[in-house]
């Protein structure tokens, strides 16, 4: 497992930060946009999930770095990425009833970008089709495919060679190729993590072939988590990956994945009661860090292991302390490790940026926050 020190991510300033605040270290999302940069030798197969960090300043310091193709989940994350000028960008979510005039709005209002979504519903597509006839323009669709994980998506095989051809039929649409999200590889073990990883993919790459076999073209394949991610971009057939936890990393993901990034978005809380002789509560609930995760939600930086999650509600998260660990005092602060970061930043209306100094520099708002 990774060594996070509590030296390492200390602001020289936290005082002057209201608690709770979400943090984010500038230098270390700078790191992890250059290592998955050098585990996939460059940037050209990389289509980031921009889910995880919301924030357009992220996504300005990724497009710096040289990523140009973006994957996001809601037609708000798609607006932020069109405001800083993203020619990419792929809405790999479901696009029906009212979401349909936001997104084909947006295509229309930014004709300069190469805006896609997924679909796995004949009914869906052809209401997709209507709109974007009614206003005059055109959108890419992905075939969403279900390899293994049963949250959406048609069967490889010949129900996506079927949808295929709609999309290829249907005015308003460009069939673009075929997306494949691996959300249930969550395997500890790397081995059976790339197992599992391999053999969904290899349903996405045989229906590719089908696809082809039958004279449509697939321009692209894209694939894969940040758990599987690291498979999958070696295979043949696949022609872009769409990580998106990587850029803020989290304890959900270094507990089994160490070594691959650094944690880069932290809560900072403050301690606002010492109810008992072994108990403290921070002000950071579930409105603050991880609310979709059972305990522990996040690991206290500066604190040993075995603090016991006693309590937690909306504004106050109750933790008791092992043995022989001095209390601390009311108004100390706290680093906290979020288990699930993607849910955590949502949470928040802006960031706190800290420097490579340690120093809280400005604050970076969250711009695609919500729906």
């Amino acid at each position: 497992m990774d060594e996070y020190r509590l030296e390492d991510y200390q602001v020289v300033d936290a005082a002057k930060i209201a608690t709770p605040a979400l943090l984010v270290y500038r230098e270390v999302v700078a790191e992890n946009i250059r290592r998955i940069g050098e585990m996939l030798g460059g940037y050209d197969r990389l289509r980031p999930h921009v889910k995880t960090h919301k924030m357009s300043q992220v996504a300005r310091m990724e497009m710096a770095a040289g990523i140009s193709k973006f994957k996001c989940a809601t037609p708000k994350e798609a607006a932020m990425l069109a405001a800083v000028g993203a020619q990419d960008v792929l809405i790999s979510y479901s696009i029906v009833g009212g979401a349909i005039e936001q997104v084909v709005g947006l295509g229309k209002s930014h004709p300069q970008m190469n805006l896609s979504v997924i679909a796995d519903d004949a009914g869906a597509l052809r209401a997709l089709s209507a709109a974007c006839v009614e206003v005059g323009t055109d959108l890419g669709v992905y075939v969403d495919l279900n390899t293994g994980m049963d949250r959406t998506g048609v069967l490889p095989g010949p129900a996506s060679l079927e949808l295929a051809r709609l999309i290829q039929e249907l005015p308003g649409l460009r069939f673009e190729g075929l997306h494949a999200y691996d959300g249930h590889v969550s395997e500890p073990e790397r081995a059976a993590r790339e197992a599992t990883t391999n053999a969904a993919i290899q349903k996405a790459v045989e229906a590719r072939a089908l696809i082809e076999g039958a004279g449509l073209e697939v321009r692209n394949l894209i694939a894969s988590g940040s758990p599987g991610f690291e498979f999958t971009a070696h295979v043949p057939g696949v022609d872009e990956v769409s990580p998106g936890t990587w850029v803020l990393w989290d304890t959900g993901y270094s507990g089994k994945m160490p070594g691959l990034f650094r944690w880069a978005a932290l809560v900072l809380s403050s301690v606002i009661s010492t109810p008992g002789p072994d108990l403290i509560t921070l002000d950071a609930g579930s409105k603050a860090v991880s609310p979709d995760t059972p305990a522990p939600h996040f690991q206290v930086l500066g604190l040993p292991e075995g603090v016991e999650f006693v309590l937690r509600n909306e504004e106050h998260q109750v933790l008791r302390l092992p043995p022989g660990i001095e209390r601390p005092s009311v108004g100390d602060q706290f680093y906290l490790a979020s288990h699930h970061v993607c849910t955590t930043v949502n949470l928040w209306d802006e960031a706190c940026v800290v420097d490579g100094n340690g120093v809280f520099a400005e604050t970076w708002p969250i711009d695609a926050r919500g729906h």
